[in-house]
């Protein structure tokens, strides 16, 4: 995939190799790449959910292998029961990897949780792709012990059902929609494959929510009126506000354009189209700035 639209680091990843190339050569020039982050005391922890990621696997792994840091940096993928060729390519891939067998993206960040090694964890995720410098934007601001967790912004890549310009225009009015949440609940904001924390905070508040309970995001929960529950699909926010609830600091949004995650748009394509995801996001999520006067409610014991 092309697209002038796409900053020149993402079409490089896109485009040196064709789409589902899983050639010999292209193997050895990530698993040379990726061989930066086989370290045996890491400061930080790169942990990644996977199911069936056959299809993005190496785009995102290729992309990892860019990332420009003077920090020791570990690479950990957790398999959550994949049944494709995902376990194959991140072993020829020389990528350290465990195998998560209760299927949901929470079990798999706790698992994952558990078994980094790094002082600080960087979640993504498995269909994203991240500029050079991400491990150091999402990161930094967790020198700062006033801040619990940092989190960065995203933009979407197309597919073959949507275009980049009419993907930009919903990311302006996430972004604005961002913006006024981030006055008051900024944990609403956090997104599970862009956000950062320090490992010993989170294992003291618990961890992951791991309950399998309703899907949506935290936002869309309490814009119907509800208190976020513990959900597979929340788990990213849910974290966030069970670490501002523990004291452990504020969510602290990086605007450094490096902190930014390239994501697949297969969710919203999920929806049926662009306009429909943008009214089942936006509707709710305008009806929550009423919510703001309430008070910041209270993360599951």
């Amino acid at each position: 995939m092309t697209n002038s639209l796409l900053p020149s680091w993402v079409s490089k990843h896109l485009s040196t190799y064709p789409p589902g190339d899983t050639s010999a050569e292209r193997i050895t020039d990530i698993r040379s790449r990726l061989s930066k982050f086989r370290v045996e005391n890491p400061e930080i922890s790169i942990v990644i959910p996977a199911y069936n990621e056959e299809a993005n696997i190496l785009n995102l792994l290729s992309s990892l292998g860019d990332q420009q840091t003077t920090r020791s940096v570990e690479l950990l993928v957790v398999n959550n029961n994949s049944a494709d060729r995902t376990q194959e390519l991140l072993d020829k891939c020389g990528v350290r990897s465990i195998f998560e067998k209760q299927p949901g993206v929470a079990f798999a960040r706790q698992s994952g949780l558990l078994a980094a090694k790094g002082r600080i964890i960087a979640n993504a995720d498995a269909d994203c792709l991240y500029p050079p410098g991400w491990v150091e934007a999402i990161t930094a601001p967790l020198q700062n012990p006033a801040i619990a967790c940092s989190y960065g912004l995203y933009s979407f890549l197309p597919s073959p059902q949507s275009s980049r310009l009419a993907l930009s225009l919903y990311e302006k009015a996430a972004h604005l929609l961002n913006r006024v949440r981030n006055r008051h609940r900024s944990y609403m904001n956090v997104y599970g494959f862009n956000f950062a924390f320090r490992r010993a905070d989170a294992l003291a508040v618990g961890g992951f929510e791991t309950d399998s309970g309703r899907e949506g995001s935290v936002a869309e929960l309490i814009a119907a009126g509800e208190a976020p529950p513990p959900s597979g699909r929340c788990e990213d926010g849910l974290m966030a506000l069970a670490l501002q609830n523990q004291g452990k600091g504020t969510t602290f949004r990086v605007i450094d354009p490096n902190a930014k995650a390239w994501t697949s748009d297969r969710r919203l394509v999920a929806d049926g189209s662009l306009m429909k995801a943008f009214s089942k996001r936006f509707w709710g999520g305008f009806q929550e700035i009423g919510h703001f006067l309430s008070p910041t409610p209270k993360a599951s014991s």
